[in-house]
């Protein structure tokens, strides 16, 4: 379907998602999504197999919608790539690019290749990245370490100085300095009147990247930072091998609490009421007499909006 004629409000929005749907043949996908982006960063927040990455790949143009329309700066993805435009910088959660190359050849290539891109004079230098991103260079992408492997895709993502980063779930498999390190980069390097969108299923990562949230549940917009009010909370987070009887822990507790495994062994219990000592030695209490060891107790207090996405998102476990 040709575009429409683009107004003075859609050039001026670096993303317009206008209804826009897209499903699977077996189900699951995107619907009815309505969202403007302008510059800033926004996380997208959601429970794996939400549709965040769905979203993502198709604002970027790697899927095509069932219905519905998205513009970037008034025209649709496919009208800039026909334009030989690259408006788009993207990170993908998946695969590793080209595995026996090394990570200093990859960025090389995809330099000469965004070497006549319009927006050039934007991009980073190879040498620039390679530095700020601390990467190896020596040996081949396929026997990096996963937290190398994330930060070579970022490094990718921006390489052609697009106005629009994409980066689909950067901190999977990093542990939390390693995650706050590599937003820390980010940081650094993003320029500051880019849009960029970030994907996480790890609420923390809230705490770290400090933006407009978006959270995706079944395929929806459930909540957008921008257009609710927001409560207040706060959160006791731990780490224990054992596997916790969830159920039971929320027996002992006061009524109200919320309780989930955020990821593997990291436990995350959210309350209205203040949890204060009395709370914490409840939960040791009950993890010493089951013989689960707890480490990296964490209590703070959530600010609106991280308070409205843990009792969304965290709602699905037990409450």
């Amino acid at each position: 379907m040709p575009d429409e004629p683009a107004t003075a409000a859609d050039t001026a929005l670096a993303i317009r998602c206008v209804d826009l749907c897209l499903t699977y043949p077996g189900g699951g996908g995107i619907s009815r999504i309505n969202l403007d982006f302008g510059p800033g960063t926004a996380a997208i927040v959601g429970n794996n197999g939400a549709g965040k990455s769905t979203l993502l790949e198709t604002i970027a143009g790697l899927r095509t919608p069932t219905s519905g329309q998205i513009t970037l700066f008034g025209k649709s993805p496919s009208a800039w790539r026909s334009m030989g435009a690259h408006t788009v910088g993207v990170a993908l959660q998946d695969g590793r690019p080209y595995p026996s190359a090394t990570p200093q050849a990859l960025l090389n290539y995809l330099h000469d290749l965004y070497a006549s891109s319009s927006n050039r004079s934007m991009a980073p230098t190879v040498d620039f990245l390679v530095q700020a991103f601390a990467l190896n260079t020596r040996t081949s992408i396929k026997n990096l370490s996963g937290g190398e492997l994330q930060r070579l895709k970022c490094a990718t993502a921006l390489m052609p100085g697009a106005p629009i980063v994409i980066l689909d779930e950067p901190t999977a498999g990093l542990d939390p300095q390693g995650r706050r390190d590599l937003y820390a980069v980010l940081a650094s390097v993003v320029p500051v009147d880019s849009s960029v969108l970030v994907s996480t299923h790890i609420l923390e990562d809230l705490e770290t990247i400090n933006s407009r949230v978006i959270a995706i549940k079944d395929g929806a917009v459930a909540y957008d930072s921008i257009a609710s009010p927001t409560s207040s909370a706060f959160c006791m987070t731990f780490t224990s091998r054992h596997n916790l009887d969830l159920s039971a822990l929320h027996k002992a507790l006061p009524e109200g609490v919320k309780i989930s495994e955020t990821i593997n062994g990291r436990y995350s219990i959210t309350s209205q009421p203040q949890i204060n000592a009395a709370f914490i030695a409840t939960v040791m209490n009950f993890c010493a007499q089951i013989g689960a060891e707890v480490s990296e107790v964490q209590v703070r207090q959530l600010g609106g909006v991280m308070a409205d996405v843990e009792d969304l998102l965290l709602g699905g476990g037990t409450a």
